[in-house]
């Protein structure tokens, strides 16, 4: 008699978490989205999930979701940095991001292109990095996309800053920028810009063009944000 009792307390706790939990989802308290790029990295892994949130303030230079309906790139979701708001003015400069002509230092782990040697591959690989993720560079060096964490001074690296404009920034802002070389731009009205932290792998604003802030979904609360 007293099991059962325990029994039904349980599975009467347990159905009214679920009922919660289906509630938080239907009304996009709780919602989560597949990652299966690595544009986020290192910060939301390539094949993660995520948890969203649309009760919590959508701050600059937190993780956000949105709507991407553009046919040209693929209709989604996406998982990015808002790094923008109307009227904020955006640049990049070798690789580093200012806002309103200041340096933005959040701290924030990114990755970035680095050149690097032949040993400093063999141990990312020994570490796990695939093959794939080397692009050579010449017969002594390779490129590739490392985090802070990642970078080792027993081997040589240095940051690459490509010289090149992109096309495909080219396409959407008529200028001829780069994703290491960007700007500035000032965002419209209604609109805001995010970047993936990931910064020479990722498909942001610097490709899709401004964002709908009517498009945004919620701020991600895990992983931690």
């Amino acid at each position: 008699m007293f099991k059962n009792k325990i029994f039904n307390r349980v599975l009467l706790a347990g159905s009214f978490i679920v009922t919660i939990l289906i509630i938080a989802k239907l009304s996009g308290v709780l919602q989560y989205a597949y990652v299966p790029q690595a544009g986020g990295e290192p910060n939301i892994k390539k094949n993660s999930f995520v948890i969203i949130t649309n009760i919590l303030p959508y701050e600059k230079f937190k993780l956000l979701t949105y709507n991407q309906n553009s046919k040209e790139f693929g209709k989604g979701v996406y998982v990015q940095r808002l790094v923008g708001i109307e009227g904020d003015k955006v640049k990049i400069k070798n690789g580093n991001l200012l806002v309103n002509n200041e340096l933005v230092r959040t701290g924030i782990n990114l990755k970035h292109l680095y050149k690097i040697d032949r040993a400093f591959v063999n141990d990312l690989m020994l570490k796990g990095m695939s093959e794939k993720e080397f692009y050579q560079f010449d017969n002594d060096y390779f490129l590739t996309n490392l985090s802070g964490n990642e970078l080792n001074d027993n081997f040589f690296y240095e940051r690459f800053i490509n010289p090149n404009p992109d096309p495909e920034i080219v396409k959407m802002y008529h200028k001829n920028w780069n994703a290491d070389n960007f700007g500035p731009v000032t965002i419209p009205p209604g609109k805001v810009f995010f970047l993936g932290d990931n910064r020479n792998a990722s498909l942001d604003s610097r490709y899709i063009g401004f964002i709908d802030e009517s498009e945004i979904i919620g701020r991600i609360i895990y992983p931690k944000n």
